[in-house]
């Protein structure tokens, strides 16, 4: 019974408001505290009280831009492990503790940070954050547990040829990014999943996962005072300064004079995938609001220009979208789709013809206002849950976002003008010079591949 009425509360949590409140032009934000631990940790309590649940969320400056070259995959695996075994406690009693008063508890690691996050009932507030405290300062990294992580890594990164598109999108980002570390794969390859021993772990462990740089959120029905008294006691001995971002420079945009093209040949596929892209800006830009909504009016959302022009109109996919991957020292501008083998170079041309539209063509008033409502009305519900606002408390600090950022949001969004669009598609979406990668039967295409920029074929077998 215990654990049926956690389980019901924690799905009201996804449909009750919480205490935020859209008002015209902002979004007020409820109440919180923001302290620094004198080992460097920064902490945020948020107090909400609609329900008797919490957020723990906890973000370290440790992810795959910090692998080193040949180890790729550390810090996802470092992720996925600590909560296999922690200060003596195993897998199983970890998993038995926290599920046992029906809270959650999940680690991974992206390209900028690691977080490790758990939802639970108020009353076990200490209970949840003793366990995230022992996970995060002790984990023991079994050796057994370490193998059995990284076969599942192998069957995993063996199985992407398979997966067509997570394919395409991973070679998209590697290969348009080249050298810098933010082309290293979260999940690493398998050549460098293989040379990773348990040693490479406890040593990023102990090099990476440091108070000094973290942050810390708690947003849930607990008092201020009764929160920071248990982070003092749980996380405030936790030691260990930030290593510097040594070799870790700003990811400069850059376009492909003539368009390089790269093709995965993989002579079995019948559909093929599309990226078209260039590097970009990150994530704290002045340009923020005009590149979101340039990008919804693209490829954002159902009714995107590409969604129109590429399925709607012309039929020749089931989706294609924009994206704008940002993170703290650059991004990548990316339009995803895919098509028949046979249609390959018409989508291609299509998809180009709509970047080009909206670098050239003014946005008329009425698109450009639909495009900023659609974002304005939808945010707050970004702001519902513990969760949503125990992310958005941890990203500002980190990306370092001025203080009003969710604030100010939807006057933001709301003065981006015309203009503001076609000067930042003019400096960021580019087309004739990009980058464009391919995964599709080269034999059966290569003759629509003239004219489209220097072409480079690599098979499927040497993808690693």
């Amino acid at each position: 019974m215990k654990r049926g009425l956690s389980i019901i509360l924690a799905l009201l949590v996804l449909i009750i408001p919480l205490s935020v409140r859209a008002v015209p032009g902002k979004v007020e934000l409820p109440p919180f505290k923001e302290t620094i631990l004198k080992n460097g940790l920064k902490v945020f309590v948020m107090e909400t009280v609609e329900v008797p649940m919490l957020t723990i969320r906890l973000l370290i400056p440790a992810g795959s831009m910090h692998d080193v070259p040949g180890r790729e995959g550390v810090a996802g695996l470092t992720a996925g492990l600590i909560a296999k075994g922690a200060a003596g406690m195993s897998a199983e009693e970890i998993s038995e503790t926290v599920e046992g008063v029906g809270g959650s508890l999940e680690a991974y690691a992206d390209r900028d940070y690691t977080i490790v996050a758990g939802s639970f009932m108020a009353r076990d507030f200490r209970l949840g954050l003793d366990i995230l405290g022992r996970v995060v300062l002790s984990p023991d990294f079994p050796g057994d547990e370490v193998e059995r992580e990284i076969s599942i890594k192998e069957a995993g990164l063996q199985g992407i040829k398979e997966q067509p598109s997570s394919l395409a999108s991973r070679e998209f980002i590697s290969r348009l990014i080249g050298d810098h570390p933010y082309a290293h794969p979260v999940d690493g390859t398998l050549e460098s999943i293989a040379a990773i021993s348990r040693d490479d772990l406890v040593g990023f462990h102990r090099a990476r996962y440091v108070p000094d740089g973290s942050i810390l959120a708690i947003v849930g029905d607990v008092s201020t005072e009764k929160a920071l008294k248990s982070i003092r006691k749980v996380l405030g001995k936790w030691g260990g300064r930030a290593a510097a971002d040594h070799g870790i420079e700003r990811l400069e945009p850059r376009i492909f004079p003539g368009t390089r093209v790269v093709v995965i040949d993989k002579p079995d596929v019948t559909q093929s995938q599309i990226r078209i892209g260039n590097i970009a800006v990150k994530r704290n830009t002045p340009d923020y609001f005009p590149l979101l909504v340039a990008n919804n009016i693209l490829g954002g959302g159902f009714t995107s220009r590409l969604m129109d022009e590429i399925r709607v109109n012309r039929g020749l996919s089931y989706g294609a979208r924009s994206n704008l991957f940002r993170r703290l020292h650059g991004g990548v501008f990316g339009v995803y789709t895919f098509t028949k083998n046979a249609t390959l170079r018409e989508t291609i041309d299509v998809a180009t013809a709509e970047i080009e539209r909206i670098r050239t063509v003014t946005v008329g008033e009425d698109e450009l206002e639909s495009s900023k409502k659609y974002l304005s009305g939808l945010f707050p519900f970004e702001l519902e849950t513990n969760d949503n606002l125990a992310r958005w408390l941890t990203e500002i600090e980190f990306y370092g976002f001025d203080p009003e950022f969710v604030e100010d949001y939807r006057e933001r969004i709301d003065g981006v003008t015309a203009d503001d669009i076609r000067r930042v598609v003019t400096k960021h979406f580019h087309v004739k010079d990009c980058f464009i990668l391919l995964l599709t039967n080269y034999e059966e295409v290569s003759g629509q591949l003239e004219g489209l920029g220097n072409v480079e074929v690599i098979g499927i077998d040497d993808i690693r």
